[in-house]
């Protein structure tokens, strides 16, 4: 069942209209304690992700056939041997300084980023990292890395299924079951850039799950310090499913995927976007600043 609210966010001046949820879809009996211990029992990449949405998960992937389904098939397991991405300290540092630049008042270099860079930057000024630990969800190079730790972050640690090398003192890379907490409840700050809405589709080796993203924001929630922020990005439009290039988030599923969280600000948000028609290969990525509960016992 759903039930109407109207949420007003003053930083940013965004109105988002959504259909609230009144049942979680991931489930009360989803503890901190259950779904890290899932997470870390993912496994590297063994195998080549399925071509086709399993038939018997149908009805779960679509929500009741709620969501509309594509298809465009891709393997970044790459035949199931898993990738090792690898950036020298000259590469990684080139980023950081470039970063550094674009986070500068009046900053002419943002205007050459895709809209959804621009709004990152646009969300760290309003929304301090700095001095923090950040928490990268899904990476392939170490650009989102580099725009944390010009804006100030401490510590960026990049969790990824597959191996990652990363040259930077302040950077360090870790997979599923290497992954170990910081001390004082979580991370600070977390970055989930065109990440979560391919959880659960195998095209990176991550286990196929039809609530694969829901349940990653709700890992991340738990991974997160009390209070803590997730700078997030994910495909808006009319709901979809493209087997297994990605999700879209509209109506049905937005609410879900951001239940539990605080809505902080919106970047780039256009409401319009929401329900109006459109090609999904033509994304539109607005940043949700979100915060996590006050206390653990609210997940």
């Amino acid at each position: 069942m759903l039930s109407c609210i109207l949420l007003t966010l003053v930083a940013g001046g965004a109105e988002i209209t959504l259909e609230t949820p009144l049942n979680d879809v991931v489930g009360n009996g989803q503890t901190c304690a259950v779904l890290l211990d899932r997470y870390r029992a993912a496994e590297p990449p063994h195998s080549t992700p399925p071509r086709n949405m399993p038939k018997e998960q149908l009805e779960r992937f679509t929500m009741g056939g709620t969501i509309a389904v594509g298809e465009m098939f891709v393997d970044d397991t790459l035949g199931g041997k898993g990738s090792h991405y690898q950036f020298p300290a000259g590469d990684v540092d080139h980023m950081v300084n470039s970063a550094a630049s674009m986070l500068k008042p009046g900053s002419r270099g943002r205007r050459r980023l895709a809209s959804m860079d621009q709004w990152l930057f646009s969300a760290l000024d309003e929304h301090s990292i700095s001095g923090g630990h950040v928490a990268i969800f899904g990476s392939m190079s170490p650009w989102y890395e580099a725009i944390a730790v010009a804006a100030g972050a401490e510590a960026v640690t990049t969790l990824e299924y597959n191996k990652l090398t990363y040259d930077h003192p302040k950077m360090h890379t870790a997979t599923p079951a290497e992954v170990e907490l910081p001390a004082g409840g979580g991370f600070d700050f977390a970055f989930s850039i065109s990440s979560f809405d391919h959880d659960g589709l195998g095209r990176y080796g991550d286990p196929v799950h039809p609530d694969g993203d829901l349940l990653a924001m709700r890992t991340a929630m738990c991974m997160l310090r009390p209070g803590g922020l997730l700078f997030l990005s994910v495909p808006v439009g009319p709901d979809v499913v493209v087997w297994n290039l990605h999700r879209r988030y509209g109506e049905v599923r937005l609410p879900h995927l951001l239940y539990g969280w605080d809505v902080l600000d919106v970047v780039g948000w256009n409401q319009e976007k929401l329900t109006a028609d459109a090609n999904w290969r033509r994304s539109y990525e607005p940043i949700f600043v979100l915060r996590a509960p006050a206390a653990r016992d609210e997940l």
